[in-house]
Parts: structure tokens; C-alpha cells; sequence
């Protein structure tokens, strides 16, 4: 049995492993030929930016007509040249070399015309400034009014006009209108041979004009072609990573198809050996996890799982027994912490209750010396009132002393009687009361006048308000304001005691755990991170509820909720 399955374990694993290989060496392989494409698209978009620039110095060059400008195109085809000349005739080869060939070309014909153009430039500049020369001696031999009546100053500076609007706009409209002038001009040349040399500079200007725009549409024509050539280049090599990546996600499509259909067929076949017994284990695992710590793990011979049975049993075993003693150190330590916590609370009241003393004591020891002083001058009444006034004091004292051991646990009744949860707050903060003004911190109350009765413990309560009046307190440090709100809600047969502070706040982050036990965002030493998670498991025991919000820098405000008591209870 043990051989027929480790047969079947081997063929499922190494089937499923040749089709991984194979589909991962031809995966491997189309990479390689998507990164050399995507070289040869880098290397086409590169051409078509250069191509794109050299139009633009075209454009501007066409423009100005200016050897500045030339230059700076010149300078743009040397730079394509360069880069078509960086081209190693592998590459060429792959991408296209009739491609490249027709643009060298067309490149070497580009740069003939721009030169060409720029002389045809220098030559309309010659004869633009031949007609200006001709158009002002017309004018002078006007002025001379030695010429045929019909040829007027007035019709001659029409003319020059009309040749400005021509040189300026070089449009069909200024062409015909200035032709219609020079003909004009042209009929009166038999009887004024001087005028025959204007209408000549323009005709020569005419054919000058017209060679540059047969040379610029030439030119426009060769740019459009080399653009269009670095555009199909670039689109061929886009289309073919297109076509890889189609290739490569047909061929994962083929694997993952051969992957769902025979991986399934060889996982049944040994699911019964090798499955069946770690479900058994997992189904045991699953029921312990929910608390049945007596279940044990079947052992079979000569199954697959029997050494794991084994050691599955004997570590339950040892589980249950280190479990046991798990709890019952877990249980001392809870006490024991709960009363580090209590104890904490204890001494930071001290501290205030110390202060609070500090008053009556004394006023007894100042009546005292003021008796010791003037015992023989002091008249019975005014001994009477010295006297009355040490044992106030002392009664003062001892109402303190009272209600903090009251607090530290002199009461260990743990009975649920019928309680004014109104009366026990008001004695919650009479405790912190000493505290508050220590601190200064400034206390507002918003309570129910008249008794409300709860079902619950006097001492557990009171530690349940004095703990979040204390965290409070702490929040504030030295200075603030501990509002207390205690309302019924007869609807909800409940009452609502809200406790804010205007302290630092507590981020929304450590929100969900401040009432875990030992969680504590205080600084070391100042915390056992237990407070707030007895507070909790108390109100619990009172069948209540406690809840908090809070916003960093403005405060906290803990909201606790009791039902209301009923004859029931």
C-alpha cells in the first residue's frame, strides 16, 4: 500500500512539474523576445521624436526664411543621422531594412531641398529689395510729371500698396490684385519706356515666389514621408509585442487548461490515501479548538498517519494537564493584579485624602497651642468653644479616614441589594474629591435629584465610577474640567452616568483595546493596565454596559448603563 501510494504521490507531483517547465521555458522564451522588441519600439519612438523635431525647425525655418533658422534644422537632421547611423545593421534588419533605407534617403533628398530653399530664400531677399529699388525711382520719375497723364502719383502709390499686400501675404487675392495694376502699367510702356522696369522686377519676384512654393511643397512632402516612415516603424514594432503577448497568453491559457483538467484526475486518486486521514485529524482538531479537550486521534495500523496520531495524542495529553494548571495560575494572577490595581487607586486618593487632612489637623493643633497659651486667661465659654471646635475637626478628620477605608476594602460584602445609585456616586465623588483640588481640576455635575435603585454592590461600584474618575484625572494632570451626568431613561428602564474629562484624548487606534487586561497607554510605572478591565468585568456583573468615545486634544467621555431595579430582582 505504502508503494502504491508514494507511485501515485511521484506521477502526480512530476506531471504537473513537466508542464510547469515546459510552459515556463516557452514563457522564458517569449519574454526575451517581448524585452528585444520593446528595444526596437524605445529605438522607433526615439526616431519619430527626432523626425518630429526636425519638422518643427522646418516649420520655423519656412517661416522666418532666415539662415538662423536653418541651422537649428540642419542641426535636428544631423542629429537623426547620427541616431540612424547608431543603428547596428542587425537591428535594421529586424525592424526593416527597406524601412531604414528609404529613410536615410529621404533624408539625404530633405536635407538637398532645405539648402536649395535657403538659397531660393537669399534669392527672393535680392529681388524683393530689386522691386523696392525699381518701385522708388517710379515714384521719383512721377513726381517729374514727364510721363503720360493717366500714369498719376496717386495710381503709383496704389501700386506699391498693392505690391506690399502682395510680398506681405503672397495670397491668390493680392496677386490678382496687384496683376490688374501691372497691367495697367504694362499698356502704357510703349509710350513710357522708364515704366517697363518695375513691372519686370515684379515678374522676376513672381517667378521667384513660385519656384520657393514648388520647393516648399517639395519639402513639406519629403518630411511627411519620413514622419510617416518613423510612425510605421514604430507602429509595426508596437503590433508586433502585441501579437507576443497574445502568443504568450494563449499558450498560459493551454497550460492553465492542462493544469484544471489532469492536475484534478491525479489529486482523487490519492485524496482517499492521503487526505482522508488529515481531514480525520482536522475534524478532531476543529472540535478541541471548541472546548472538547477528551477526543482523541483514532490510531490504525499501517496507515499513513499513525506516527502523527501518536504524537497528536500525547501532546493532548500533556495539554489538558498544563491547561488545568494554566487556569489556576491565570485565576491567582488575576487576583493578584486586581489588587495591585486596587491598591494603585488606593495610594493616588491617599495623596489627595493626605492633603484634605492636612486642614482639620491643623486647626487641632493651632486650638491647642492658642489653649496651651492662654489656659489661665481663657474664660469657660471660650474653653467650651476651643474644646467644640477639636472635636469637629477630629469628627472631620475621622469622616475621611472613614470613607477611604470604606473604599480599600473594609466592606467585603459582596451581596447585590437594592441600592440609590445616585447616593453611591455622590459618595464615588466625595472619594476623589480631595484629588480634584490638588489638581485643580474644576468639577460639574449634572445628576437626578431624587434616588434611583439599581440592583448591585455598594463597594463594586463605587470602584466602578472612582476607577474612571481616577483614569480621568490623570488625563487632565494639573489642570480642566470632570463633568458627571447621571440620568434615568424610564423607556429603557435604565439609568445613563456619563463621566467626561477635557484631558489629551486617546487615538481612535487604541480605542477597541483599553478594556483588555494589561493594555495601558500610560507611561511605565504608572499603570498595571488592569483598571479599566475590571471596571469592565464589573459592570458586566451588574448586568450593564460601559462604552467610551474620545477625540485627541479635546477628551474622553465614558458612558456606563444600569437597569433599573424591579421587584423581580
Amino acid at each position: 500500500m505504502q508503494l502504491k501510494i508514494w507511485h501515485k504521490m511521484i506521477i502526480g507531483i512530476s506531471i504537473p512539474a513537466l508542464i510547469t517547465l515546459t510552459g515556463g521555458f516557452f514563457t522564458y522564451a517569449y519574454i526575451n523576445d517581448v524585452k528585444l522588441r520593446h528595444g526596437f519600439v524605445e529605438i522607433a519612438d526615439d526616431l519619430r521624436d527626432r523626425v518630429l523635431e526636425v519638422r518643427r525647425s522646418e516649420k520655423n525655418f519656412v517661416l522666418h526664411k532666415t539662415e538662423e533658422y536653418y541651422n537649428y534644422c540642419n542641426d535636428g537632421i544631423n542629429i537623426l543621422n547620427r541616431s540612424l547611423n547608431g543603428i547596428s545593421p542587425e537591428i535594421a534588419e529586424q525592424v526593416g531594412k527597406n524601412d531604414f533605407s528609404f529613410l536615410r534617403d529621404s533624408l539625404k533628398a530633405y536635407s538637398g531641398l532645405l539648402i536649395d530653399l535657403l538659397g531660393h530664400y537669399r534669392q527672393e531677399d535680392i529681388f524683393i529689395e530689386k522691386v523696392r529699388d525699381e518701385g522708388r525711382k517710379l515714384e521719383a520719375f512721377v513726381k517729374t510729371e514727364k510721363h503720360a497723364p493717366e500714369l498719376s502719383i496717386n495710381f503709383v502709390l496704389d501700386l506699391r500698396r498693392l505690391e506690399k499686400d502682395y510680398m506681405l501675404f503672397r495670397d491668390t487675392a493680392s496677386f490678382n490684385r496687384m496683376n490688374d495694376a501691372l497691367s495697367e502699367v504694362n499698356s502704357l510702356v510703349p509710350s513710357c519706356p522708364d515704366c517697363a522696369r518695375y513691372p519686370e522686377a515684379i515678374n522676376d519676384l513672381i517667378s521667384v515666389y513660385n519656384k520657393i512654393n514648388a520647393m516648399e511643397n517639395d519639402l513639406l512632402i519629403a518630411g511627411r514621408g519620413i514622419e510617416d516612415t518613423t510612425n510605421r516603424i514604430a507602429q509595426s514594432e508596437r503590433q508586433k509585442v502585441n501579437a507576443f503577448f497574445t502568443s504568450t497568453q494563449r499558450f498560459l491559457m493551454i497550460v492553465l487548461i492542462l493544469f484544471c483538467t489532469l492536475i484534478p484526475l491525479f489529486v482523487y486518486q490519492t485524496a482517499s490515501y492521503v487526505v482522508a486521514p488529515i481531514k480525520r485529524l482536522a475534524d478532531i482538531t476543529r472540535k478541541i479548538s471548541e472546548g472538547d479537550m477528551t477526543l482523541r486521534a483514532p490510531i490504525k495500523e499501517h496507515d499513513e498517519t499513525y506516527t502523527l496520531a501518536v504524537s497528536f495524542n500525547r501532546m493532548l495529553d500533556h495539554l489538558q494537564l498544563t491547561r488545568s494548571s494554566l487556569e489556576k495560575s491565570l485565576e491567582l494572577l488575576h487576583e493578584k493584579h486586581v489588587e495591585v490595581e486596587k491598591r494603585a487607586s488606593l495610594g493616588f486618593l491617599v495623596s489627595g485624602v493626605a492633603h484634605e487632612l492636612n486642614n482639620p489637623l491643623n486647626n487641632i493643633s493651632l486650638t491647642a497651642e492658642t489653649m496651651k497659651e492662654d489656659l489661665q486667661e481663657l474664660s469657660t465659654e471660650e474653653l467650651r468653644e476651643h474644646i467644640q471646635d477639636i472635636i469637629s475637626q477630629s469628627e472631620r478628620a475621622k469622616h475621611i479616614i472613614e470613607e477611604l477605608l470604606d473604599f480599600a476594602g473594609t466592606r467585603k460584602s459582596t451581596a447585590m441589594e437594592k441600592l440609590d445609585i445616585i447616593n453611591v456616586l455622590a459618595e464615588s465623588i466625595n472619594l476623589v474629591a480631595n484629588q480634584l483640588k490638588v489638581s485643580h481640576i474644576h468639577l460639574k455635575k449634572d445628576i437626578h435629584k431624587t434616588p434611583v435603585f439599581i440592583k448591585g454592590n455598594q463597594s463594586k461600584l463605587e470602584e466602578i465610577f472612582v476607577n474612571i474618575m481616577v483614569n480621568a484625572i490623570h488625563a487632565m494632570k494639573e489642570s480642566g474640567t470632570l463633568s458627571i451626568c447621571a440620568k434615568p431613561d424610564e423607556k429603557e428602564k435604565s439609568i445613563t452616568v456619563e463621566i467626561s474629562d477635557t484631558g489629551c484624548g486617546i487615538p481612535k487606534k487604541y480605542l477597541n483595546n483599553i478594556f483588555e487586561p494589561f493594555y495601558t497607554t500610560k507611561q511605565s510605572g504608572l499603570g498595571t493596565g488592569l483598571g479599566l478591565a475590571v471596571t469592565r468585568s464589573l459592570v458586566e456583573k451588574h448586568s450593564g454596559d460601559i462604552d467610551v468615545r474620545s477625540k485627541v486634544g479635546e477628551g474622553t467621555t465614558f458612558t456606563v448603563r444600569f437597569p433599573l431595579y424591579t421587584e423581580t430582582d
